[in-house]
């Protein structure tokens, strides 16, 4: 046998291609490095702003906050007392309760919506859109008249109310809208009582102290019970009646009490927590 033969490759290194890569690495690292710079120079300005911002209003929200003990439950009286003491607006402050639940929002038969009548007025204006009734009677009440031309409004994105109620008769023609209407929560419905023959006993009772409570994905109830300037028993009726009806659509597969805690605020105000014991 003769010797095996042996293929030599030969192989060359392009020098001016090594260099031309090592140039676009140092110049992407710099580039980088400049990015990242900026990015946390940036990060620093933002958070020296909040720093400005919480300095500038701590001295006089920490005074507020000190007159609240925060463990300690209060009884309802108590807390609207100091959540009126500590309102540091110049306007007339909502009174806003914050109803944490034992429910689990994953679950369809856990939510809670329900309409419930307040002895008393929220103080809150609510702007109400009606499709039915007597449109003489409706007028003088304040509201604004549905027609098919509000209809066009509504598909073209233009709306502006805060609940629109309607009679059957109106229900056809609003469920043309219901893409619009179902993810801003204004479709009517039975559950929340939007739908009825007699709308102008509905836009009485909204006007006065008809409230729709709806649980939000977190398990928390947000409310207006009335404002600041409001008397302080009338609230606390306001505040009882809610608790109690609340209470009233505890899911029944739900072993555990339905009312987690009770907060409450006035407008960007601090919160007072409320014993259970005493709703």
């Amino acid at each position: 046998m003769g010797r095996p033969r042996v293929k030599t490759i030969d192989s060359a290194v392009d020098l001016e291609k090594v260099e031309s890569v090592k140039e676009k690495a140092e110049k992407l690292s710099a580039e980088t490095e400049e990015k990242v710079e900026k990015q946390v120079k940036a990060a620093k300005i933002t958070t020296e702003k909040k720093r400005k911002k919480l300095r500038s209003r701590s001295k006089r929200y920490e005074e507020l906050i000190g007159q609240i003990d925060k463990t300690k439950e209060y009884t309802v009286a108590e807390a609207i007392e100091l959540t009126k003491k500590t309102s540091k607006t110049k306007f007339d402050s909502s009174l806003e309760i914050h109803i944490n639940l034992n429910t689990d929002p994953t679950k369809s038969d856990q939510l809670i919506r329900k309409t419930i009548n307040l002895p008393h007025s929220s103080g809150k204006i609510i702007r109400v859109l009606v499709f039915g009734g007597n449109p003489k009677d409706l007028k003088n009440m304040g509201v604004q008249i549905g027609t098919d031309l509000t209809l066009k409004e509504i598909d073209a994105g233009k709306i502006d109310t805060d609940k629109i109620v309607a009679t059957s008769e109106w229900m056809p023609k609003l469920a043309k809208s219901a893409k619009v209407l179902g993810p801003k929560g204004l479709m009517p419905n039975p559950k929340s009582g939007t739908i009825t023959e007699k709308p102008e006993d509905l836009v009485k009772n909204l006007q006065g102290g008809m409230v729709e409570v709806k649980s939000e994905k977190a398990a928390i109830i947000h409310l207006i019970v009335g404002k600041t300037s409001s008397q302080t028993e009338k609230l606390e009726e306001n505040i009882k009646t809610l608790i109690s009806e609340i209470r009233k659509a505890k899911p029944e597969g739900l072993k555990k009490e339905l009312i987690k805690s009770v907060y409450l605020s006035s407008t960007m105000g601090p919160s007072a927590k409320i014993g259970i014991s005493e709703l």
